[in-house]
């Protein structure tokens, strides 16, 4: 044998031998570790409160300790998981005199259980340790907006806001009907809600008919596989009379706009914008209330349009300049630069942030709210301050209501700018205030744009 070969005997042997370590059987691993002649250690993690709500926080704390003795100043790792596999450290601690340690930590809002794990590496006398615990976490809900008064089985909408966001058709909010019996809230019906899903939240409504006269309270509830259960706010008290409610008709003798258009999109709040002719720049903003059988003005406000007046709002193009005339579903929500809304804003409300865009692109956001660090083709919404401190979407080609892209983005009712607008419905600040207190998301609202003219198509009296 060469000298070559007899030289690659032992290192033969001790590749084999490294080779059969790292096949060792779980048995031969135990025996490995009881031969660790370091002192064994142990490591606790609880977390209080274990389930926080939306957006909450928790405080995780244990204790390290060897024989009954607590080991001080020891250094530990922090990390989290959401499915329990890929772990991201999140901090380091440091056990005190005691050998305890606490860290408060958030679990990931867009989850329902975030895990926290302790490790403890070990040193030359301790063998390492770990730890870990659960943290669950709710979804937030605001409470379903419900009428004063409504006529017994006589149907009304309520929508709020649901975070985090969830994709429509995927969250199980359902609407508790609560009626006053022996002064007791007795449950009486449950009714399911569908989901519009935003970028960053998630929109909740249904349609709800209550078969008894007498009071009632709604409550919204969520739960799903994700999430621990969560239960919004319940909602001021609805006084449902015997009889449904009477059909629209002109009781007072007074004849309003809306008795003499040809359809209201079974709304009972209305914005009707109304201009003399297509091409006007100037217009009148009304705000109608359905009350009791009836129509009823409860604002009457000048107002400005674009800079190129009104147009068919079915053949409005974007980039036009133009208000388009028709008739739309508003959104369920209202926006501004405020952190929270105006006193007595019952819509579910967004803060306008350096991060929101009213994106133009052609995607599935196109016409809609976007919440993103990148740059957005679009209206960037922080740039507009003054116009948007108080606004809502029109609801043309835009959610609820249908969208084709070309139409045009953006088209919001807003405060007044240094003058005509691109598209928009601006009108004074106090005036826009008092719209956003007005609407009522139970009330189906709707806005309607149109002229004064009769016998066409673009008339106010069309819709």
């Amino acid at each position: 044998m060469s000298y070559f070969a007899l030289a690659l005997v032992p290192l033969l042997g001790a590749a084999a031998l490294a080779g059969a370590a790292l096949l060792a059987s779980p048995a031969e691993a135990l025996a490995r570790e009881a031969a660790d002649t370091r002192a064994a250690t142990s490591l606790t993690l609880t977390a209080a409160p274990a389930v926080v709500e939306y957006g909450g926080s928790a405080m995780v704390s244990g204790d390290l300790a060897t024989a009954g003795t607590v080991v001080a100043g020891a250094a530990l790792t922090i990390s989290s998981s959401t499915d329990g596999l890929n772990w991201a450290d999140v901090a380091g601690a440091t056990t005190d005199v005691e050998g305890h340690f606490s860290l408060q930590v958030t679990p990931a809002a867009a989850y329902g259980r975030t895990v926290f794990r302790v490790t403890y590496a070990g040193s030359g006398t301790l063998q390492p340790a770990t730890a870990q615990v659960d943290v669950g976490s709710r979804a937030a809900l605001t409470a379903p907006p419900a009428p004063r008064t409504v006529g017994r089985g006589s149907g009304f909408a309520v929508s709020g806001l649901l975070q985090p966001r969830h994709l429509a058709g995927t969250a199980a909010v359902t609407i508790s009907c609560y009626r006053r019996e022996s002064a007791v809230w007795v449950l009486r019906k449950t009714v399911p809600a569908g989901i519009v899903d935003q970028p960053d939240a998630s929109i909740y409504s249904a349609t709800i008919s209550l078969p008894l006269a007498g009071k009632w309270r709604l409550q919204a509830c969520h739960a799903d596989d994700a999430h621990v259960a969560s239960w919004s706010a319940v909602s001021t008290i609805v006084a449902v009379t015997a009889r449904p409610d009477a059909p629209v008709w002109n009781r007072d003798g007074v004849t309003t706009l809306p008795e003499l258009m040809a359809s209201r999109r079974a709304s009972r709040q209305l914005v009707v914008v109304t201009g003399a002719r297509l091409g006007s720049r100037d217009g009148v903003l009304r705000l109608f209330d359905y009350r009791d059988g009836d129509w009823v003005e409860a604002l009457a406000v000048t107002a400005r349009l674009g800079k190129r007046g009104l147009i068919d709002g079915l053949r409005r193009h974007a980039g036009s300049l133009t208000t388009p005339t028709g008739i739309w579903r508003l959104p369920g929500y209202v926006f501004g630069t405020h952190r929270r809304p105006a006193n007595g804003v019952k819509m579910a409300y967004r803060h306008i942030t350096r991060r929101s865009w009213w994106s133009s692109e052609r995607n599935a956001t196109y016409n809609t709210w976007v919440e993103t660090g990148r740059h957005v083709y679009g209206e960037h919404l922080a740039d507009y301050p003054v116009q948007y401190e108080f606004a809502v979407s029109s609801g043309y080609n835009a959610r609820p209501n249908s969208r084709i892209f070309g139409r045009g983005a953006g088209i919001f009712l807003h405060v007044f700018g240094r003058g005509y607008t691109a598209g928009c419905v601006s009108v004074a600040r106090g005036d826009m205030i008092r719209l956003l207190r007005w609407l009522d998301p139970a009330a189906r609202p709707a806005c309607v744009v149109g002229t004064l003219r009769t016998g066409t198509r673009t008339s106010i009296y069309a819709y």
